[in-house]
This record gives C-alpha cells, sequence and structure tokens, in this order.
C-alpha cells in the first residue's frame, strides 16, 4: 500500500462548513495507537494521521511522532494549522515529509494575524520537508486569506508543476489550489456500479473507533472490513471479503453501497 490514514482524533477546534466532521471526541490511546502501528508496518510505511479531526489536538502528539520515528515510519501530516503554534519545532522532525496546511478551514472565521506568523515561520525555514499550502475554494476566500495569497504572490515566483493546479515557490514549498469536494454519503443517490479507484488497493483507513475501512473518505465506516479491538489488521487483509473487493476494483466492479454513491472517484 502507497498509505494508511490513521485517525488518532475526530475532535477538531473548527466547524469548517465543508465539512462532514460529526464534532466528535473520540481518541485512540497512546496504547492502541502504538500497536496498530506495529501491524501497519508491514504492510506501509507512510502514515496520514487524519480521517477526520485535527491530528494535532491529540494530546499525545508529540509521542505519536517518536513512535514513528522509532519504527522507521514517515508522515504526512495535514492539518488547519491553527495549533501549529504549539509545535514550532514540528518541520524539523525527522519522520515528518510532507505537511499541508488547509488555510481554506480558516476561510469561515476571523483569524489572528499570528496564525499566518506561524505559517511563515515555517515556510522560511531551510527545510527537506515538503510544505504544501492548501487554498481549497479559491474563488470564494475570504480578505484575510486573498491578502496573504497577494502577499505571497509578491514574495515568491508560482511555477507551474506538473500536478494541475499546484504551484512551486521554492524548494520544498507548494501551493495547491483545487474546488471543495463533496463527502460522500450512504444517502447520497445511486451513480454507478462500474469504476475505478484508489481506495482498498492503493490505501486503507483505520478510524478512532479502530474500524478497518478502504478509504479515507469513509469516517462513518460504510465499508467497514473489520475492527482492530476485535482482529488483526494481517486478519482483516487476508480475509475474502477484502480480497473480493479489491480484484472487483481491478476489474472496475464497485460492489459497496458507498463506492456507488462516491463523486469523487470519479476524479480517477
Amino acid at each position: 500500500m502507497k498509505r494508511v490514514y490513521l485517525e488518532i482524533c475526530n475532535a477538531c477546534n473548527l466547524d469548517c462548513p465543508f465539512c462532514s466532521n460529526p464534532k466528535g471526541q473520540s481518541y485512540l490511546s497512546l496504547e492502541e495507537i502504538n500497536d496498530y502501528l506495529d501491524q501497519i508496518r508491514p504492510f506501509c510505511s507512510y502514515i496520514y494521521l487524519h480521517i477526520l479531526g485535527e491530528p494535532l489536538m491529540h494530546p499525545d502528539f508529540d509521542m505519536i511522532l517518536h513512535l514513528l520515528d522509532e519504527k522507521q515510519m514517515y508522515l504526512q501530516l495535514v492539518t488547519n494549522g491553527t495549533l501549529l503554534k504549539d509545535h514550532p519545532d514540528i518541520i524539523d522532525h525527522p519522520c515528518l515529509r510532507k505537511l499541508s496546511i488547509s488555510l481554506h478551514s480558516v476561510n469561515s472565521i476571523s483569524i489572528g494575524p499570528d496564525y499566518f506568523k506561524t505559517i511563515d515561520r515555517l515556510i522560511e525555514k531551510d527545510t527537506e520537508t515538503l510544505i504544501e499550502l492548501r487554498f481549497f475554494d479559491r474563488g470564494n476566500l475570504n480578505d484575510q486569506l486573498k491578502n496573504y495569497l497577494a502577499d505571497l504572490k509578491k514574495r515568491y515566483e508560482f511555477m507551474e508543476t506538473s500536478r494541475s493546479n499546484s504551484y512551486r515557490l521554492k524548494d520544498h514549498l507548494y501551493v495547491l489550489f483545487e474546488d471543495l469536494f463533496r463527502w460522500p454519503s450512504i444517502n447520497d443517490p445511486f451513480i454507478s456500479d462500474e469504476g475505478t479507484c484508489h481506495g482498498g488497493i492503493d490505501m486503507i483507513a483505520i478510524n478512532s473507533s479502530s474500524e478497518v475501512t478502504l478509504c479515507c473518505l469513509d469516517p462513518y465506516a460504510y465499508n467497514s472490513i473489520g475492527n482492530l479491538k476485535e482482529k488483526k489488521l494481517k486478519e482483516i487483509l487476508e480475509s475474502e471479503r477484502y480480497q473480493l473487493i479489491c480484484r472487483q476494483i481491478k476489474e472496475h466492479k464497485l460492489s459497496c453501497e458507498l463506492c456507488q454513491k462516491c463523486s469523487y472517484r470519479l476524479r480517477f
């Protein structure tokens, strides 16, 4: 697998209108995280610490980084950026491969100047870690984000990359523009039972209730293939159900109901 999403908590300090977060307060314990990382390691070394929720809210976040280091695993961190001020040295952490800051998360609130100062301190550092500044829903940015984007354009040349709507500002610093996507729901209308996706094959996700599901867009585990409190990950991935789903996806057949109603997969 290319990556595994491990939702260490589903709590968040924001209330973004585009997010389907139920505002839960579910946290995996440090012991559970340590165990799950050991189970993931034979299959994948790249970890994303979220599905929903803000990972920096986890009280043991710094210790989780140390666990990743000890196990020689690598982190791609997505955050709304509001708590980065509490982790000034995060960009230098050995396990961190990529830091994606979703600036559009603060689009609907008034954010203080310290938010942008923290981001500037990070992007001005000489680091090998990739930093990605995300401006999703570009046409509807508030004045604060518009001003910050304008300031970035004064300071850096925006150089096109091979990825659509992605720009390189300097070594290891990128800006990404994308449309907001709609979280799939089991209540959405049927689209098709034919098609493909990266879910299940290139990735799996483990939510904060320890449910293992096919992808990061399934926080409620509609497509659950097992629970780590009941079975080990190896057993789940060797199960007849999971193997059948993967074979079907490779044959462009979608047997899971959420997949049949997901519009995000149409991008592939």
